[in-house]
């Protein structure tokens, strides 16, 4: 029977489908679309069962379908910056924080971690750091203008589960 609400079936997320076993029938329920612990955590159907016979009788069942979260969500960064840092700042400065939000439900798929990408064309990758917990970035050097007066650094934000998506290949979501 479909309800008014979402979480009870009111847009045929769940259907019956019936299966005969020797003098038996079962009913299992099925899912019509994919179900997202993020939209909806838990879910209440009313079955009914009526039998066809002369005297007509009935029974109702409810059936709770609690959803378990998987680690389906990419942590993605609240906004990308530019910053400026003085020259002769003493190594160790603060120079910004960056954020990232990873929108599964449940620790640890949403529990983000900062890193600095080691790749070749990270040309900042040298000259900052970041700490992992906060997303605090801070000076290796002491910067000087004449020198360069720019650099690129890119940083990546994973979560602390293995993937649920596909080909992931037992490693965390992560976003740059």
């Amino acid at each position: 029977m479909p309800g008014s609400t979402a979480q009870t079936n009111k847009f045929h997320t769940f259907y019956l489908q019936q299966r005969p076993d020797q003098s038996s029938t079962w009913a299992d329920i099925k899912v019509n679309h994919p179900l997202d612990y993020e939209s909806i955590k838990e879910y209440n159907l009313t079955i009914r069962v009526e039998n066809n016979g002369a005297q007509q009788l009935a029974s109702e069942a409810t059936v709770y379908i609690m959803l378990e979260d998987v680690n389906d969500e990419i942590p993605l960064f609240t906004e990308r910056e530019q910053e400026t840092v003085l020259e002769g700042e003493p190594v160790g400065s603060k120079v910004t924080q960056v954020n990232a939000i990873d929108k599964d439900g449940t620790f640890p798929n949403n529990q983000v971690t900062y890193y600095v990408v080691e790749s070749d064309r990270n040309e900042g990758k040298d000259y900052f750091e970041i700490n992992r917990e906060t997303g605090e970035i801070f000076t290796k050097v002491m910067f000087d203008r004449e020198k360069q007066g720019a650099y690129a650094l890119e940083v990546e934000a994973r979560d602390g589960a293995p993937s649920a998506r596909p080909n992931s290949n037992g490693h965390p979501n992560s976003g740059r």
